[in-house]
């Protein structure tokens, strides 16, 4: 049975694409132990996910690039509340792409020029990558999430030292940023 539409959850191992027997573009999810076939490409779900929780899939980016860098494969959040954030192994201009949950990737293990990754649900995949180049991408996802719960569990508060003093003028109420300026009437 082939689904119509499909929101990525915390469960979702992984998402990628895969063609059906009429030769189109479908996405593949794995939940735990049950696979799942999308009638949709797997851009549409992601972009459908996000969109669901709030969110849009170039602000995504645009975000986790402004805190991550300018990085090439860049990970991001499908929805930070639920701490679901998604990585591809490689671009996703290839159908075969495999966007990770990271919370799902238990461990890699080096298998020549191929990286054998292990998955929370106890299954592995063998890619066609070296590990050292998926762990980096796994390590960024990573360092993405602990950023932003770091940053909620701060309250947002950023750590400054005001560099001058202000106040308000009595005789305008504006404020003023030079102290000169603030006339006391006594």
């Amino acid at each position: 049975m082939m689904l119509t539409h499909y929101i990525v959850k915390q469960k979702t191992e992984l998402v990628t694409g895969e063609f059906d027997g009429f030769g189109k573009l479908c996405t593949r999810v794995i939940e735990g132990n049950m696979p799942l076939l999308v009638d949709l490409t797997p851009n549409k779900v992601l972009i459908e996910s996000i969109n669901y929780y709030g969110n849009n899939l170039k602000g995504a980016i645009e975000g986790a690039k402004s805190i991550l860098g300018n990085i090439h494969l860049c990970p991001f959040m499908v929805c930070q509340e639920l701490d679901i954030c998604l990585f591809p192994h490689k671009s996703s201009v290839h159908h075969d792409c495999i966007w990770f949950n990271h919370e799902h990737v238990l461990n890699t293990r080096s298998q020549g020029r191929y990286t054998i990754v292990e998955l929370r649900n106890g299954n592995s995949l063998k890619l066609k990558t070296r590990q050292a180049s998926f762990n980096s991408k796994k390590q960024k996802a990573g360092d993405l999430r602990r950023i932003l719960t770091e940053r909620v569990l701060s309250g947002g508060n950023l750590d400054y030292v005001a560099s001058k003093q202000y106040g308000i003028c009595k005789e305008t109420g504006k404020l003023v940023f030079d102290g000169s300026l603030i006339k006391n009437k006594q």
